[in-house]
């Protein structure tokens, strides 16, 4: 078993590629090798497991943050779109990490269901953030364009199949599904309030808009030459 622990054995490569995935790092998971079920033992497929969730985790938090931030500026009904849009881009990284072909069908099953969960949960979250501004007193037109909005850009989209209530993973993972789970607020009770809903005032003029999605590194100072 040792070539599967080793820094070119499979075990670790993984590893090592949900690491740098999941800290927005070069990580070519395509090049993953397949694992079998008889590669490793129960206790390693743990392990490995919460590598993989840890790694989701780690992601749908920074999209959560960044989303958050980016929704909440929208102006208008067009940029509000443009989000959900540039959203659902993560969303579907997160989910074709968890349909990644290198693993175990058992394991991709659990893993999708795991995530079309949390996906189908944040759709409504949303859409009834929205909804609960109606009740304290919003424009009921502005309220019913955010929802159109919402429902018209839904993240459910990434989705491959309709949602079935009876599917319930079983005992040893659900034990596992509590690490996957949105941000929290700062007493770790309460979930954190991502919805970024509210009218947001418009940018001040000839202020670019801030790009919350982009993942570059800040670009360093160029260099400024004297000649003598």
């Amino acid at each position: 078993m040792s070539g599967f622990w080793g820094d070119g054995g499979p075990y670790a490569s993984w590893t090592r590629a949900l690491h740098a995935w999941a800290r927005h790092e070069p990580a070519d998971l395509a090049a993953l090798p397949r694992l079998e079920r008889d590669q490793f033992d129960a206790d390693t497929w743990e392990r490995l497991t919460r590598h993989v969730l840890d790694a989701l985790d780690t992601r749908l938090t920074e999209w959560s943050r960044r989303f958050a931030l980016a929704f909440g500026e929208a102006p208008d009904e067009f940029s509000a779109g443009r989000e959900l849009t540039q959203a659902r881009v993560g969303l579907r990284s997160l989910r074709d990490l968890a349909d990644h072909p290198g693993l175990p069908d058992d394991l991709r099953t659990r893993l999708g269901e795991l995530m079309d969960q949390h996906i189908r949960s944040l759709q409504t979250q949303m859409e009834h953030a929205v909804s609960d501004l109606a009740r304290s007193g919003t424009d009921p037109h502005w309220v019913d364009q955010r929802l159109r909005t919402l429902r018209d850009n839904a993240f459910t989209s990434v989705l491959d199949a309709p949602p079935d209530p009876s599917a319930e993973p079983s005992a040893p993972f659900a034990r596992l599904r509590r690490r996957l789970r949105f941000p929290r607020s700062g007493d770790g009770r309460e979930p954190a309030r991502t919805t970024g809903v509210a009218r947001p005032s418009p940018p001040a003029a000839g202020d670019p808009p801030a790009d919350h999605w982009s993942t570059a590194p800040a670009t360093a100072p160029k260099r400024r030459i004297v000649p003598d």
